[in-house]
């Protein structure tokens, strides 16, 4: 009988992308409602919090990814570079957060909650999606 294998790396991958995209949105959304409004109430602040724990949601999964990564789907045409783009998602999210510390000091819990470390979770997130598809490169040349 021939049934479909399950790939379980390329839905790691997919899943890691997919949250990546939407703690970005989040964030994008954040951002933009501080330049528009000035502060943050109660909602905004829930969802830099819930963009943050989305983040580190695709942080694990990509660390996850990266420790089991088998597949050689993994190194395909079609994904690979993929964890670039979350490097450089993490980086543009840098910019705004630096400067959304800097203008907008006496909101609560921007600081805390402002970007910072929601762009180290995805740039780490990304090298170890880029470190993932190195080492199934590896195990499909042996």
């Amino acid at each position: 009988m021939n049934q479909p294998r399950f790939d379980r790396d390329r839905m790691l991958l997919v899943a890691t992308l997919l949250s990546a995209l939407a703690a970005i949105g989040l964030y994008v959304t954040l951002y933009l409602t501080m330049a528009v409004y000035g502060g943050l109430n109660e909602s905004g602040l829930l969802i830099g919090r819930v963009a943050l724990f989305v983040t580190g949601g695709a942080l694990i999964i990509a660390l996850v990814l990266a420790l089991t990564a088998r597949n050689a789907s993994l190194s395909s045409a079609a994904l690979s570079g993929s964890g670039w783009f979350l490097v450089f998602g993490g980086l543009a999210l840098l910019f705004p957060a630096w400067g959304a510390s800097i203008a907008v000091t006496a909101a609560p819990g921007i600081t805390g909650f402002g970007g910072y470390a929601g762009a180290i979770f995805l740039v780490l997130a990304g090298g170890l999606l880029v470190q993932a598809e190195r080492t199934a490169r590896e195990r499909q040349q042996q």
